[in-house]
């Protein structure tokens, strides 16, 4: 798809003014046991300025007559198939109207006031302002109670965190999809983190709401971690390439959240990652994205020494380092 045509919108969009509108986006196939509840959840948002868009990949369990039967209160349906999950995204976002759209999930659903959170996030901002409002999301996992995703700050960082933020938590303006132009469709699973490094590197402005919008269910395929793993790191390589794929694979090893998804690739960890980072940095001192993601992460991963020891207590390597300074005073009398 061409930058200059997207987004290609296929709807007359209002003029400017007026109060805050948000448009849902949902695209399914084969979801008969869950979509329901997902149209009904818009349905059910207390904000009154909200519109639902739903385009079914062909789907042979029943979807689509379930969609069917929700037809009157939807901005936007159709049945046709496509060539996967971020194609049909990027077809579907041109159905929209909204100043506000958010990526919902046909397994996932809303808080009634998910839509009043987000334009509150929102504020005065409208769909000519290039924004994201990134939201918290309750994790639903069978036979668990759902515990809460706060979603990371967006920065430089999350290159290299893998943006630990929920997608289907995310409230987009349209200037903000033009700036970060479409979904990728050579990614399977982590096209929604390339969206997101997109608005990074655009420039993009963000706002972060801890209140929950999302009911985000574990599962499909967004739960296969050791694709989106590896296609995190074909990410970082598009954004950075300079780095190797050793350097892509070191770094995610030092910075990826949550930390536990890289145990399944332990051979690929370096040795030393203290030094394995500054080796890198006197490497890449040259590329101001990298250095500004490094920066950041170290902030936020990264812990101090002085911060291992109780208040009023010196460190080993402090200890070290006054004994010798007390000897040269001895020897030297300086």
């Amino acid at each position: 798809m061409a930058a200059e045509a997207w987004p290609r919108w296929q709807r007359q969009r209002p003029a400017p003014g007026g109060p805050l509108r948000v448009s849902y986006v949902t695209v399914v196939r084969n979801a008969a046991a869950t979509v329901e509840r997902t149209l009904q959840s818009v349905q059910a948002q207390t904000w009154p300025h909200v519109e639902h868009v739903v385009l079914d990949g062909a789907s042979t369990d029943g979807t689509w007559a379930l969609v069917q039967r929700h037809a009157a209160r939807l901005a936007h349906a159709a049945s046709a198939p496509d060539g996967g999950l971020y194609e049909a995204l990027n077809q579907a976002l041109g159905w929209t109207t909204g100043d506000l759209v958010c990526v919902l999930n046909a397994d996932d659903w809303l808080t009634p006031d998910a839509a009043a959170n987000a334009a509150a996030a929102a504020g005065e901002a409208r769909g000519d302002t290039a924004l994201l409002v990134c939201s918290a999301a309750w994790v639903e996992s069978r036979g668990q109670a759902p515990h809460l995703w706060l979603p990371e700050p967006l920065t430089a960082a999350s290159l290299l965190t893998c943006a630990n933020i929920c997608h289907n938590g995310v409230y987009a303006t349209p200037a903000a999809y033009a700036a970060t132009g479409p979904y990728r469709t050579d990614l399977r699973i982590a096209g929604d983190f390339a969206w997101l490094v997109a608005g990074v590197r655009a420039g993009v402005a963000v706002r972060r709401s801890d209140q929950p919008t999302v009911h985000y269910s574990l599962g499909g395929m967004s739960g296969d971690t050791l694709r989106h793993t590896r296609e995190c790191v074909q990410v970082l390589r598009q954004a950075v390439p300079a780095l190797s794929e050793e350097e892509a694979w070191g770094l995610l090893h030092c910075f990826h959240q949550p930390a536990w998804r890289m145990d399944a690739f332990a051979a690929s960890r370096p040795p030393h990652r203290g030094r394995f980072l500054q080796a890198l940095a006197q490497r890449h001192e040259g590329d101001a994205l990298l250095m500004r993601a490094l920066a950041q992460a170290a902030a936020a991963v990264l812990q101090h020494p002085a911060d291992d020891r109780p208040a009023g207590k010196l460190s080993r390597s402090e200890k070290w380092r006054r004994s010798l300074r007390k000897r040269w005073i001895a020897l030297t009398g300086r």
